[in-house]
């Protein structure tokens, strides 16, 4: 089956209609206060589309990459194999195509047309800085005009204005510090609502000059279609939902932001951000508003490209790879398995191939027989091939993610960027024990005698 054939649908809405189909999405019709929108998709084991909330014309959707199973679905794979279909798409990238209209630009609103009040934004968590938008798909470009596109909160300052979060280090954000030495804004686009492809890719830590529209494209099977901004020089998908144009101050990082319950379930600080003013609006003539759900929305989107960057790694490293695996328990961001064939001294170089990656702060290494997803597996693994003096590589000083707590990054100078120590296990067989020695015990008869025959 192409993948093509796997995604049937185009846009948010021809997502909403394959989750509803698989009983992965409900409706609620019934009036809803904007400040329960968040509650009530917490208390969800779907994605939920809240169609009627009170004071505003645009439903609100949640929860569309709420669980490992609807991310899948939204990428038309299977669960286990989310790591290698993202590896595949970042091998096969598809161009995006410039189309001349689309209809994420049907309505355009600009100068006092813009009222950020007429979107039903959620208060998100209890002690919040104040409502969000979570769910946005920020374009900007290089000095080089080479197009990037990631993931950034907002939160709503004025009816023109929100905040945005550049604290780590990103593409992005390197743009926008190359334009303040310049003393100029960086334009940016921010769009909602989109397919699971744009929403994965955007998530996605591309090297510079890598054009995550490229591979949502591969994830799709087609070219991602996409529309010129009307006031500024970007391009946005051309069927997103709603897409805010606009420009990130020259101000830099002034203006407190937070605090916010980010993805890794903490409730996170107030910080120094820029701010992000909007000068036009443009959406479909009837827009569906897409939120996420802090935490695990945003961890689910996070595991694809981390595990796709272990697979590459280990690949370039010349390791024959069984699976990878990022753990749920450090936001699919700071732990790393993977379960190799080891040919002698690998699973020290797959530890060393897999430590490079982004802000991981721990890596374990197994054999094949070791289930990841299984964690009494992975720690049986942990307590009997592993000595700590053998087998343990710990490193300093490597780059790190303000949003963990033991780097004291509130502590840094405004704009300084943390640095984090690394450790990783290797939980192998070692090279001269014999593996019998690690040879599951079975108990006899099971398939002979059932206990309630005997109760």
């Amino acid at each position: 089956m192409s993948q093509a054939d796997k995604l049937p649908y185009h846009d948010m809405r021809g997502l909403l209609a394959l989750l509803e189909s698989e009983g992965q999405l409900r409706r609620i019709t019934k009036p809803v206060e904007a400040r329960y929108l968040n509650t009530l998709l917490a208390q969800a084991d779907t994605a939920l589309l809240m169609e009627n909330v009170e004071g505003y014309s645009m439903p609100v959707v949640g929860g569309l990459v709420g669980s490992r199973q609807r991310v899948a679905l939204g990428l038309g794979c299977d669960q286990r194999t989310l790591g290698r279909t993202f590896m595949e798409a970042l091998d096969n990238p598809i161009a995006a195509e410039v189309v001349a209209e689309g209809s994420a630009q049907e309505v355009v609103k600009t100068g006092d047309e813009i009222d950020l009040t007429e979107l039903p934004i959620p208060f998100q968590h209890r002690k919040d800085g104040g409502p969000y938008l979570s769910a946005g798909i920020s374009v900007s470009k290089d000095e080089a005009g080479r197009r990037n596109a990631g993931c950034y909160r907002l939160m709503y300052r004025t009816p023109q204005e929100t905040s945005i979060d550049l604290v780590s280090p990103s593409d992005m954000r390197f743009s926008y510090e190359a334009a303040l030495k310049r003393n100029e804004p960086l334009p940016l686009a921010v769009a909602f609502g989109t397919g699971t492809p744009e929403l994965i890719a955007a998530a996605y830590k591309a090297p510079p000059g890598y054009d995550e529209f490229a591979v949502a494209g591969a994830l799709y099977g087609r070219p991602v279609p996409l529309v010129k901004c009307k006031t500024v020089d970007l391009e946005v998908p051309a069927d997103a939902e709603l897409v805010l144009e606009g420009e990130i101050s020259t101000d830099g990082w002034t203006i407190d932001e937070g605090r916010y319950g980010d993805f890794t379930g903490h409730q996170c600080s107030i910080r120094w951000n820029p701010v992000f003013k909007v000068k036009a609006v443009t959406h479909r003539r009837n827009p569906i508003l897409h939120t996420i759900l802090m935490p695990w929305e945003n961890d689910w989107l996070e595991a694809p490209p981390l595990e796709a960057a272990g697979w590459r790694a280990l690949r370039e490293a010349s390791i024959k790879t069984v699976a990878v695996y990022a753990t749920p328990g450090s936001a699919c961001y700071w732990h790393l398995y993977a379960s190799i064939d080891k040919r002698p001294g690998e699973g020290k170089n797959a530890l060393m191939a897999l430590m490079s990656l982004h802000a991981l702060k721990l890596v374990v290494v197994t054999d094949g027989d070791v289930e990841l997803t299984d964690p009494m597996a992975v720690e049986r693994a942990m307590a009997f091939r592993v000595q700590p003096d053998e087998d343990v590589i710990i490193v300093s000083g490597a780059r790190g993610k303000h949003l963990d707590p033991t780097l004291k990054a509130s502590r840094l100078p405004k704009g300084s960027l943390p640095t984090t120590s690394k450790m990783g296990i290797d939980a192998t067989i070692p090279d001269d024990i014999d593996p019998a020695e690690y040879e599951l015990l079975e108990y006899p008869f099971m398939d002979a005698v059932k206990l309630e025959d005997y109760l």
